[in-house]
């Protein structure tokens, strides 16, 4: 049979009516197993392959699932990536990747486009807490689930893991532990009054609830990244902040904070102790291994796609999810 065979073809084949077939592929009712099981064998002699637009638009359902991150440099997002295409195949979809390197009008692009593939639903960390673009495309109709940020309404839903809650664990850990002289290296965004800066204001004040000196130098701003990470632990050396415990936005802004303390001759945890966030993967191979606080990309994930779930079966709208984080101790602090 040629490549392009048709449902009429597997039907004539098989000795059944199209509709029949068509009850087999959507896995309907209405058909014996003896009948299924020629049907199945017809299907792969003629090499038949459903229109999935043609089924859409009958069904309006693809079992495709958009995925919109701000980038991939990062392994936190490379891990989520993996975290929620995990849980979309186990729910039989199919995932869509793209990224919006914090561009409004390249993210508000993506989401028309996924809107025209017919995705069942976008899952996206929005640019800059971005929420008229996740409106406007909820209004037409996207279901629309959102990382980070708490929004809700017909078609928009959000997971959430308490980023503050986080941050009070590594920098407790850190008091357990004796340190006084803390630091936090911090992301240049997170200045903007707009992004809700959690992980900053929770520094600062489990700190002051633990009677600690707190001061702005004690907060340094870098782009999230190791060279960032680097550049600000060497800013706090060469500042002479004192500094016996350094909190950190993430963990690539600890490796890097790792990188400058040995270039100086500083050992870690002996003379400066560590603690970052999201618990990479590669957190536990380095050395020291790094102390973080864990976000599951895998419970992400999957709580994503059962929010996506949801509301594609009611719209209205439904309550934040938020997943648990904890604080992994390893060597560094």
């Amino acid at each position: 049979m040629p490549s392009g065979s048709t449902l009429h073809d597997v039907a004539a084949l098989a000795g059944v009516s199209p509709r029949t077939v068509s009850r087999v592929v959507n896995d309907e009712a209405g058909f014996g197993e003896a009948t299924r099981l020629r049907v199945l064998e017809a299907i792969e002699k003629v090499g038949y392959r459903p229109n999935m637009l043609a089924r859409a638009l009958i069904t309006r359902r693809t079992h495709t699932v958009g995925l919109v991150v701000p980038q991939m440099i990062d392994p936190f997002f490379a891990e989520l990536v993996d975290g929620v295409q995990a849980a979309a195949k186990a729910s039989g979809r199919t995932m869509i990747i793209a990224k919006h390197d914090d561009d409004l009008a390249e993210f508000d692009s993506i989401l028309e486009t996924l809107s025209s593939f017919a995705v069942d639903g976008a899952i996206v960390y929005s640019p800059r807490s971005e929420r008229g673009t996740l409106e406007k495309h909820a209004l037409r109709g996207l279901p629309v689930v959102a990382f980070g940020m708490e929004i809700s309404g017909a078609n928009l839903g959000s997971v959430l893991w308490d980023v503050s809650r986080g941050a009070e664990l590594g920098v407790e850990h850190l008091v357990r532990i004796g340190r006084r002289k803390l630091v936090m290296l911090s992301h240049t965004g997170a200045n903007n009054a707009s992004l809700l800066p959690r992980r900053e204001t929770a520094f600062r004040h489990t700190l002051q609830t633990a009677g600690l000196e707190f001061s702005e130098d004690r907060v340094v701003r870098r782009d999230p990244t190791i060279d960032g990470g680097r550049a600000a632990m060497e800013a706090v050396l060469t500042a002479g902040t004192p500094v016996d415990g350094v909190f950190t936005y993430n963990d690539a802004m600890a490796i890097g904070a790792l990188q400058a303390l040995a270039t100086a001759g500083l050992r870690v945890p002996h003379d400066v102790a560590l603690v970052g966030f999201n618990d990479i993967g590669i957190c536990s191979a380095l050395v020291p291994a790094l102390t973080s606080v864990r976000l599951d990309r895998s419970a992400i994930g999957r709580e994503a796609i059962a929010l996506l779930d949801r509301m594609r079966s009611s719209p209205d709208h439904h309550q934040p999810v938020y997943v648990d984080v904890e604080l992994i101790v390893r060597q560094s602090a």
